[in-house]
């Protein structure tokens, strides 16, 4: 009975991940390429909604505008915007909605401040992308709202609006595809996995193989701060060991890939000298 509950704990849960298994291209849109879009663009003081609606979306399942924000304790935002109305009393009043931000740091740009999702700012209300609160004037507010909706920055912070995806279509390598081989080889490893660990923390691993060493980084749910992970295919071409290099410890995974569609990763992790388990699923690209 108990193995029962148990595997129908583990497939709800695999159900519950492949929901969700195409790559973000708001996540792909890290510090780094936030600070080149924004290289030779001019900064914005002000956005209307009828501004926003002039802006392409960074990717096709995104709608909303992208905007790059640099604030006044310079850590940069990545931000999806919207507009809307709030029934009230007096009548519909316009709103500003941040769909979802993530703030980085900007003396270790791989790890993260603040992130959120679903804040609605109303007439008079601002922002501070710091520490991911509503704050009153003179708390360090990178943004308000004002007027119909406006998006107004306040200095000394800088707001830079995207035209499109700031991270470039990636070239085809002309590297070899795990459906095109039925034996497994090391860089079958490589791609975007969306990982589970112990049922207590989620993220994604971006994975490179060469020759026979495997890296990347490790991207937390949770908080988007991105580690780097680095390790090797082991004897077994379908093994792998590698570390991923947290802010305080490290996890040390040895990892097996399926051998017969290669579209999961199962092992076990050590964490904090305890031993968990583990698994993920490949990512398909965004379409």
């Amino acid at each position: 009975m108990l193995s029962r509950v148990l595997s129908l704990s583990l497939l709800l849960s695999v159900l519950v991940l492949n929901a969700d298994l195409r790559a973000d291209i708001f996540d792909e849109h890290t510090a780094y390429w936030l600070k080149q879009a924004t290289e030779k663009g001019t900064p914005s003081a002000s956005l209307t909604m009828k501004d926003g609606a002039k802006l392409k979306p960074i990717g096709k399942r995104i709608s909303t505008p992208c905007i790059v924000f640099k604030t006044d304790d310079e850590n940069w935002t990545k931000a999806l915007i919207t507009w809307g109305l709030r029934k009230g009393k007096n009548g519909p009043t316009p709103v500003l909605i941040i769909e979802r931000f993530v703030t980085y740091r900007g003396d270790r740009p791989n790890l993260t401040t603040a992130a959120g999702k679903d804040v609605m700012l109303f007439p008079g209300f601002a922002f501070n992308f710091d520490i991911g609160q509503v704050v009153p004037e003179g708390q360090g507010e990178d943004i308000k709202c004002e007027g119909e909706g406006t998006l107004t920055v306040v200095e000394p912070a800088k707001m830079y609006p995207l035209n499109g995806p700031a991270v470039p279509e990636a070239a085809n390598d002309g590297k070899t595809k795990p459906a095109d081989h039925a034996e497994v080889i090391p860089t079958d490893f490589a791609g975007s996995w969306k990982v589970r660990i112990d049922g207590r923390w989620e993220g994604r691993w971006d994975l490179k193989v060469d020759d026979r060493r495997v890296y990347g980084k490790f991207i937390s749910e949770g908080t988007k701060s991105e580690y780097e992970l680095n390790g090797r295919i082991a004897g077994l071409a379908h093994n792998a060991r590698f570390d991923v290099e947290l802010a305080n410890t490290s996890q040390t995974f040895d990892a097996y890939l399926w051998t017969k569609d290669k579209s999961a990763i199962a092992g076990t992790v050590v964490i904090a000298e305890r031993k968990v388990g583990f698994y993920a699923l490949r990512v398909t690209e965004d379409e």
